[in-house]
Order: C-alpha cells, then structure tokens, then sequence
C-alpha cells in the first residue's frame, strides 16, 4: 500500500490498496486507522475531497469496518 501526503490539519498520509480495498488513514494525533472493503471511487472522492476531514467524519468514520 501506497501511503500518500494530504493537505489536512488533521489527517497526515493516506493509503488505499486497489486488489484488496483497503483503505488506511493516518492522523497526525492518534494511530492510524484501516477500513476494509472501501469502493475505490470513494478513495478517490476522499483523495479530492477539499476538506479531508470532514469527508473522513461523513463517509469513513465508524464504518467500513475491518
């Protein structure tokens, strides 16, 4: 997995695995965090998204667990 740099004032680096769709967030303030079976459009959307958190606290957050 692939763990890229984000502009965020909370999110440090993310990372998404295309053959297992696994998505992993790492925050600047706590460990990081993995997500399974997340659609890559989504990853996508998450990599776009102008806020990183607030995209992570509506679409990500409590769900896709592993």
């Amino acid at each position: 997995m692939q763990m890229q740099s984000v502009k965020s004032s909370t999110i440090d680096v993310i990372g998404y695995d295309e053959q297992t769709h696994k998505l992993r967030v790492s925050f600047k303030d706590q460990q990081a965090q993995d997500f399974c079976h997340v659609p890559e459009h989504l990853f996508a959307a998450f990599l776009n998204a102008r806020s990183k958190n607030r995209f992570y606290k509506r679409h990500l957050q409590n769900l896709f667990p592993c």
